[in-house]
């Protein structure tokens, strides 16, 4: 009898040892985040952001070659902190303004998973699957793929790995856009919040759910009425806690935070975790040393997919390459062997030519989306209408990479921009033409809209008016005025540059007209109408909503 109690106290021994060596650091603050785009993280990433505490961690959910990570492991959270090619997010202040308030021996660690367009929906554990097979648009649908399909399971299992580490101490959420005017959005958040709870084996009172409003209306968001039914959400879903986005600055598409707002409304996100500790922190007046970028309203973009530029006439010594981490998956690069070192190509084949219309007298920029792995193949030969060419070398980049190639003043009206291969093996992806000095994140906009969303409406007797009503159900009229007789195109598309309709496509007299737009068929959200009149093109966004 002795020695099987001896057996027996041998083998719980054995398994408090294997228990302990999984045991959570008390120490180790876990937070889990999730959402769409914002949370994701669309502000540009600034040399301010990039210098971290190493108590603040990021478990990596993908896998990103680029950035020397591997999924399922912690890093010092530098950004980016969702995927290989995000921005900054709510998530990298948050996790500052916790650690500069901890006390010392406390860790942070974040887990992002988000899919930028994406519903509430998507993290429906039951019917996730419903949702993700009504959507058509390629670029998200290869974003969900990165989580195997599942990002609600993808976070699950990230979640589940962490808690050997640490404790999760609470659940960050930034969503609402693409649900806008959906009045069961806080019975769906509770639905995913539970089950959360339930597949993690947490206590619903010890773990809160802090959720940030859209865009506010003083920040002129056009998503902003969906912050009334945000409100709502702690009266659904107890121990759940709403963070303004008031004064949280925004982008010129009134959809996205730029990066002085994420690091305000990151900071507010800590301030009331911090607050449910016991902690006292008044919101600073410029919280985390807050970098203002210029203000984007009134620039224009012009945004390129390189390879439609790849004609049987023009350009065929490049290669047009599938890539799934590219805009469109497509990019081109110059024929293996085939260079130009010393003097640009002279022939068409051997360049893409890009032609634009500025609507002002202005300084533009030059970006350009590149993957240039080596200082071997780092090189285009590039010239601004009939100038000389100019040897554009040393763009090696980590991965795909946004890089600003150069500024030039220039007058309003029709002008080029010609690029020639140099080196083989650099690839081009996306060409960007912007008014506006920031350098863009991510696939930057959808081509075709040949005056960007930061566009004026004005222009020398030209003007094209806000829809009335917006938000509308059912019809809209949309104003325009044009200063001579000219032909006027007036399209519809949604948000990701598809065309949807054309309201207008006929000669007009001068003066101002009235068109109708008739919204039957379409699903409720974000659309742009575009008018091309003459030299003068613009957008404006309308909010279409359901009954």
């Amino acid at each position: 009898m002795k020695k099987q109690k001896k057996y027996t106290s041998l083998l719980i021994g054995l398994i408090l040892l294997g228990m302990n060596a999984f045991s959570q650091d008390p120490d180790f603050h876990i937070y889990l985040c999730f959402g769409q785009s914002n949370m994701e993280g669309a502000g540009a990433i600034e040399t301010v952001d990039k210098t971290v505490d190493s108590r603040f961690k990021v478990m990596e959910a993908v896998d990103c070659s680029n950035l020397g990570r591997t999924k399922g492991k912690w890093y010092t959270a530098v950004p980016p902190l969702t995927r290989c090619g995000t921005g900054l997010s709510p998530v990298d202040y948050f996790g500052r303004t916790m650690i500069a308030n901890l006390p010392t021996n406390v860790k942070v660690g974040v887990i992002n998973v988000s899919v930028g367009g994406c519903k509430i929906e998507l993290f429906d554990k039951i019917n996730y699957t419903t949702y993700v097979s009504s959507i058509t648009e390629t670029w998200l649908k290869n974003i969900i793929a990165e989580y195997n399909g599942n990002p609600y399971g993808r976070l699950v299992e990230m979640a589940k790995l962490a808690q050997k580490d640490g404790v999760i101490k609470g659940i960050l959420l930034h969503q609402g856009e693409s649900n806008t005017g959906d009045s069961q959005w806080p019975a769906k958040v509770k639905g995913v919040y539970n089950n959360l709870i339930t597949d993690l084996g947490l206590d619903p009172t010890k773990v809160p759910l802090l959720a940030g409003e859209v865009v506010h209306a003083d920040q002129g968001g056009i998503c902003a009425s969906m912050n009334s039914i945000i409100a709502k959400l702690p009266q659904t879903l107890p121990n759940s806690y709403v963070i303004s986005s008031s004064k949280c600055t925004d982008q010129a598409d009134n959809l996205h935070f730029n990066s002085a707002g994420y690091r305000k409304f990151g900071t507010r996100y800590a301030i009331k975790m911090l607050s449910l500790m016991g902690y006292d922190v008044e919101e600073p007046i410029d919280p985390i040393i807050p970098v203002t970028p210029p203000d984007p309203k009134g620039t224009e973009s012009f945004w390129f997919e390189a390879e439609r530029f790849v004609t049987p006439t023009a350009g065929t010594n490049f290669n047009i390459v599938k890539d799934a981490l590219a805009s469109n998956e497509k990019s081109i690069t110059v024929q293996a062997g085939v260079q130009a070192l010393t003097t640009a190509p002279s022939v068409s084949e051997g360049i893409i030519t890009i032609s634009f219309t500025a609507s002002k007298d202005t300084t533009y920029n030059l970006f350009l989306r590149l993957n240039c792995p080596s200082t071997d193949d780092d090189s285009f030969w590039m010239k601004l209408d009939n100038g000389a060419f100019v040897a554009c070398n040393g763009l090696t980049t980590s991965g795909w990479a946004w890089l600003k190639i150069t500024s030039f003043v220039l007058k309003k009206g029709q002008h080029k921009i010609t690029i020639g291969y140099r080196e083989d093996g650099a690839m081009l992806d996306k060409i960007c033409i912007s008014s506006y000095g920031t350098i863009p994140t991510g696939i930057g906009e959808k081509d075709d809209l040949a005056v960007g969303l930061n566009s004026i409406s004005t222009m020398d007797g030209y003007t094209l008016e806000q829809n009335f009503p917006n938000p509308f159900n059912g019809k809209t009229n949309i104003s325009f005025e044009i200063p001579n007789n000219t032909f006027v195109s007036l399209k519809v598309y949604n948000l990701l540059g598809t065309e949807i309709g054309e309201i207008a496509g006929k000669e007009y007299t001068s003066g101002k007209h009235t068109a109708e737009f008739d919204s039957k068929n379409l699903a409720e959200g974000i659309y742009i109408y575009t008018i091309k009149a003459g030299k003068f093109s613009a957008s404006q966004k309308m909010i279409l909503q359901g009954e």
